[in-house]
Order: C-alpha cells, then sequence, then structure tokens
C-alpha cells in the first residue's frame, strides 16, 4: 500500500506543478491511451449508455462514449491539479448559478444537506463551495481502504475549510453540530450497500436502488434539502446550480426527497449525456423480489 501511494504521490506532485493548458495536453494523451490501448471500461460504459438510452444508435451511444472519456480524463487530471493549484486559480473555474438557495438558507439560520451525482467536476464543487459561501461544510465520503489514499483525500477536500466525514461516523458529526448552520455535501448516485432498506425505482430505464439515508437524517435533524448539478461550459470550467428540494423535510411523504433527487439527477444526465460517471458498476445489483 506504501509503495502503491508514494508512485501515486509521484505521479500526481509532476502533475500538479504542470499549468493548466498542459494538464490537458496529458489528459489528451491519456485519453489515448485509456480508450484505444488499455480500453478502460470501454463495454461496461457502452452497455450501462444503451440500456439507459435505448432509442439512441450505437453511432450516437459511441460518441457519447468518447466524449465521456475525454471527460473522465480531465476530470482525473484537474482532481490532481486541485491539490496543490491556489484559491484564485479554483475559484475562477466554478461559477454558481441560483446561490440565493444557499444564501436563503442561511439568512433563515437553517442547515442543509447539498445532494450533488457524478456529474461535471465534483471534486472541484466541494473544494471551493466553503470558499464562495464562508460556511461551514462537511464533506461526506467512503473510507478507503488504503489508510495512505483516505488520508490523501481528505487533505484533498479539507484544503479550503471542508471538512471530510466519513458516511458510517456522519449522522453523529451532524448531531454534535445540530446547533451552527452546516452545509453537508453528499454524492447520492452510486449503489447503495447490499444491507439497509433502499428506494427502488426506475432510474434511466433501468430499475435501480437508492440509498434512503440522507433522507432518513434530513427528516430527523429538520435539515434542508438541495440538489446540485454540475455541468461543463467549457473544458476546466463548470457551473454548479442549484434546486431547492424542501426546506421542511418533516412534511414529506416517505421517499419524496430521494425521489425529487432521482428526477433531478435524471433530468440533468439526460440533457448532459457525457457528464456522468458511467464507468461505475451502477447496475451490478437486481432487484429480489419476495
Amino acid at each position: 500500500m506504501r509503495i502503491g501511494f508514494y508512485i501515486f504521490i509521484l505521479f500526481q506532485r509532476l502533475i500538479s506543478l504542470l499549468p493548466f493548458r498542459l494538464i490537458y495536453v496529458f489528459s489528451d494523451f491519456l485519453y489515448f491511451i485509456l480508450y484505444y490501448i488499455i480500453g478502460y471500461r470501454k463495454e461496461v460504459v457502452f452497455t450501462n449508455l444503451r440500456n439507459s438510452f435505448p432509442n439512441k444508435s450505437e453511432i450516437e451511444l459511441k460518441k457519447i462514449r468518447r466524449k465521456y472519456f475525454r471527460s473522465l480524463t480531465d476530470l482525473i487530471l484537474e482532481t490532481i491539479k486541485c491539490s496543490h493549484a491556489s484559491s484564485e486559480q479554483l475559484s475562477k473555474r466554478l461559477k454558481f448559478k441560483n446561490g440565493e438557495v444557499i444564501t436563503d438558507l442561511v439568512k433563515a439560520n437553517k442547515s442543509a444537506f447539498i445532494m450533488l451525482g457524478h456529474t461535471g467536476n465534483w471534486e472541484l464543487s466541494g473544494i471551493v463551495f466553503p470558499l464562495i459561501f464562508n460556511i461551514k461544510v462537511f464533506s461526506i465520503y467512503q473510507q478507503q481502504s488504503n489508510p495512505y489514499f483516505d488520508a490523501y483525500i481528505k487533505k484533498l477536500r479539507g484544503r479550503f475549510g471542508a471538512v471530510p466525514v466519513v458516511a458510517q461516523q456522519s449522522f453523529r458529526k451532524f448531531v454534535e453540530h445540530k446547533n451552527e448552520v452546516t452545509f453537508n455535501m453528499v454524492v447520492g448516485d452510486q449503489a447503495p450497500p447490499e444491507s439497509g432498506d433502499h428506494y427502488w425505482c426506475n432510474f434511466l430505464n433501468q430499475e435501480t436502488a437508492f440509498f434512503t439515508g440522507t433522507e432518513k437524517m434530513a427528516k430527523t435533524l429538520n435539515f434542508a434539502v438541495v440538489f446540485a448539478s454540475i455541468s461543463r461550459t467549457k473544458r476546466g470550467y463548470y457551473e454548479i446550480e442549484f434546486k431547492l428540494i424542501t426546506d421542511n423535510p418533516k412534511e414529506t411523504k416517505e421517499n419524496e426527497i430521494t425521489d425529487k433527487y432521482v428526477r433531478n439527477l435524471e433530468q440533468f444526465i439526460i440533457k448532459n449525456p457525457d457528464n456522468w460517471l458511467w464507468s461505475h458498476r451502477r447496475w451490478k445489483r437486481k432487484r429480489i423480489n419476495n
């Protein structure tokens, strides 16, 4: 684990020292290697796209796949660059749309969950968010099995004030800070753990399970819930848009918050099909009917 991490750190250090314009030259090279030489998860991506967009032709799907891999290599190198780029360099690469959704909640002394998907550059968004709004931010993440990489991720996400919190410890952390205004960032579109009560629904033409923990925590703590989508405006630049799902979660029906998150995310992916993490094995588990 240590040797693998040190190799990564050496690579990371070399990349982070490059100016952004050379980052994208290297990204083009990395795209060629991943897509044409290694063929990294090409079939996984194509299967996911074909099942999600059954009405699109094979030519259209392959075009989306190529654009996705170009976005993926940009994302990898941009995230590495985030570890050393200045706050000024990063802030100018992310614009905020409907930011009043956040500022209105702050004025109302209301904490919130910010529910994102793996869209655009979600890592950049989590890093820059506390810089723009100057509020306490908790960033929920899955603990890594390699302790060296786990420490690296925590350091990266906490560069400008966000506090990384392991998912399994998040509820306790929120309770400890319930008397403060906190904004808690959750990437909620990954496959949930096998155990637990999940919300099953039709998502991108496939029966899909979603984790309901964020909705349950919001209702228990009476936190508002905001959906955030991150779109690429041009290479290296992004826009994050906020939509209020609810500021009164206790008045919502069961699974209503989760379903609104799912529908907003689905609508975004349909409009921006190359802007989501298609190489994730999202549909590896099927629903078992009792």
